[in-house]
């Protein structure tokens, strides 16, 4: 991590600014001229990112001359009510929430269980148990005190279905403690008028695994580019969030050693330089998590969790696929929260709709700045790629209709003797070679251009050429193990 502890505005000037220069040099030298017009309602990362890439901001409300706009979730029904052109883009899917609340998500996995178990995939169905046990409050009131009865003395976490940060969370043992919540929160008449506020009641991990003694939780980005049909693109990078105390499982009342969410953690009298030491504190990248784990238990059983952090993704975007309004113009980059516990199960906390992409120092603007960047170069409204790839700088193409398929072919850096098993297109805390990867697809497109201009090949894929195209042979060697 930098040492920078300056604001995180600051950051962003310092790195944008060689960045949109040599960016526009580049695309210019490449022949990219062009014009993408973008509206953003984020004066940050987002912005600065499309400005590195040489686009053209629209800064006129009315002004409906634009390829992206990318608006607050809160906006998504107003920019999709408009008459928009195939070519328009905007980053969420109408009805998100079906996925992106807690209480829905957990609705839809059930229900995609029950079919998945009609249909005898027992496998598949397993997946769909990777959220803790979940209750709606106040309806499900008299179904979790049964299931609550049958647990006595286990710890649970009430949470709001729809907030974020960490905000209206508590965790309890007593009933009795719940009841009085609830006679406050709802009052008398729950049964015949509706809450203004649903939350839920979910069972607590209480065997977390710990880094340095702290619960931490794992944030990972996904990239759908549609629905209908389910494509998925998985971040290489990401990081882990730690809580600011050591874990006690005794003392409840206190959030900073249950929570990881930075706003909590910041709740604290300390100067602005010890907020900004904490913050780096709390934070471990994704790439350091996977060396610090695999040094514990080993290649395997960390590609193991990996792939089964993946299948559970999956599963919940599977999930919600039948509900979820497609709309051609729409995209969305999520960001999955997921915690282990300390037999190495991956549970699935909840899925942010708007993942927070402003930097809170030099490496994380440099992850979240990479991170825009690859997600606008998936979308590639500038038609650079030939929509076959199966990985796009820090993205690797996890479902396309179906899954997406990779070897393992390098018994040094796996860990293992090179088989035919099949395993999921997955690289999470991968090393990211990105600017390297995009160079070699695009001088490989450049190449199978040429060489359908002079007639000596087709172009087709796959090509053993060019394994960008061809998830069989892309590398392990490119994990940082």
């Amino acid at each position: 991590m930098s040492k920078n502890t300056g604001a995180s505005q600051e950051n962003e000037e310092n790195v944008s600014a060689p960045e949109r220069r040599n960016s526009t040099t580049k695309r210019r030298q490449n022949g990219d001229d062009k014009v993408i017009r973008f509206r953003c309602d984020f004066p940050s990362t987002q912005v600065k990112v499309m400005l590195a890439r040489g686009w053209t901001q629209v800064t006129e409300p009315n002004d409906q001359n634009w390829h992206l706009w990318w608006c607050e979730v809160n906006d998504v029904r107003q920019a999709l009510d408009l008459k928009l052109a195939p070519h328009q883009r905007i980053p969420h899917f109408r009805n998100h929430y079906e996925l992106t609340r807690k209480n829905y998500l957990y609705r839809n996995l059930k229900r995609y269980k029950k079919l998945l178990l009609k249909s005898n995939k027992m496998d598949e169905a397993k997946l769909c148990d990777g959220m803790p046990l979940t209750y709606e409050l106040p309806n499900d009131f008299r179904l979790f005190a049964e299931e609550y009865h049958k647990q006595p003395g286990s710890t649970w976490i009430v949470k709001p279905a729809g907030r974020s940060q960490g905000k209206g969370i508590f965790l309890f043992r007593k009933l009795k403690d719940l009841s009085e919540w609830c006679s406050k929160e709802f009052g008398q008449q729950v049964e015949t008028t509706p809450p203004t506020e649903t939350f839920i009641v979910q069972k607590y991990v209480e065997n977390p695994y710990l880094l340095a003694g702290r619960k931490f939780d794992l944030r990972i980005y996904t990239l759908v580019t549609s629905f209908h049909p389910l494509k998925v693109w998985l971040a290489r990078e990401g990081f882990a969030r730690l809580s600011g105390e050591l874990f006690d499982l005794e003392n409840i009342d206190d959030s900073r050693v249950h929570l990881t969410n930075m706003a909590i953690q910041l709740k604290t009298q300390a100067s602005d330089d010890d907020k900004q030491e904490l913050k780096k504190g709390c934070k471990w990248a994704l790439t350091k998590v996977r060396e610090y784990l695999t040094a514990r238990h080993g290649p395997d059983a960390i590609e193991a969790l990996f792939q089964q952090i993946a299948g559970v993704i999956m599963a919940s975007l599977l999930a919600v696929q039948s509900v979820i309004m497609q709309g051609k113009n729409s995209f969305e980059l999520y960001g999955y929260d997921t915690l282990l516990d300390e037999d190495l199960t991956p549970w699935l906390l909840e899925v942010n709709a708007s993942p927070a992409l402003t930097g809170t120092d030099t490496e994380d603007y440099r992850l979240k700045f990479d991170l825009v960047d690859d997600a606008l170069n998936v979308l590639d409204l500038e038609a650079r790629f030939s929509g076959r790839e199966t990985r796009i700088g820090g993205f690797d193409l996890l479902w396309n209709d179906g899954p997406v398929w990779t070897h393992c072919p390098n018994p040094s850096v796996c860990g293992e003797p090179p088989t035919d098993l099949r395993k999921l297109n997955v690289f999470l805390g991968a090393r990211n070679d990105r600017v390297e990867q995009l160079r070699r697809l695009r001088q490989c497109l450049e190449e199978k251009k040429s060489r359908v201009q002079n007639d000596r090949a087709k172009l087709f894929f796959p090509d053993p050429l060019c394994p960008e195209f061809e998830p069989e042979l892309q590398l392990y060697e490119l994990l940082a193990l």
